[in-house]
């Protein structure tokens, strides 16, 4: 993000603050793609503010609809490791691939890196070259530790 839409942002962060006269309580989430939710009903996508409507939902997978599936979700939200529409939350790019490539063996997905690829607005390639760097990382032992910790 330059300049100008750090400025952009900090502007509307400040307008939602005292809206009305109250303070109002605003979440940013920051996703790979460039879209920033910078307030319900607004988006901030390659330097413009735009309305919800128009950005575009990623689709959960039907084979994250399923019930193991929201069991393991359940247990990453209570991480904190995911939100409720399956996207990671302050993972790096190895790690997410990581977790990924976990959440697939457990439910047995296949087509991983497309899954988590679209979902997550990462290009296949680019996930699957993150998982084989994170295969000789050490912190990513431990991350994989954790996550198996955390699912049973």
């Amino acid at each position: 993000m330059n300049q100008t839409e750090e400025n952009s942002l900090l502007a509307l962060i400040r307008e939602s603050l005292t809206s009305n006269g109250q303070p109002t309580i605003i979440s940013i989430n920051v996703h790979a793609t460039g879209q920033y939710i910078a307030h319900v009903d607004q988006y901030y996508q390659q330097g413009n503010f735009v309305e919800a409507e128009e950005v575009k939902e990623t689709d959960i997978p039907d084979v994250l609809k399923t019930e193991p599936a929201q069991q393991i979700l359940d247990k990453l939200m209570k991480a904190g490791l995911l939100t409720e529409d399956w996207q990671p939350v302050d993972l790096t790019k190895p790690e997410q691939a990581l977790l990924a490539k976990i959440i697939s063996d457990r439910l047995e997905i296949s087509d991983v890196w497309q899954v988590f690829g679209a979902l997550w607005h990462v290009r296949t390639e680019t996930l699957r070259t993150y998982f084989n760097r994170a295969l000789d990382q050490r912190r990513s032992l431990d991350f994989q530790e954790k996550v198996k910790n955390i699912l049973g």
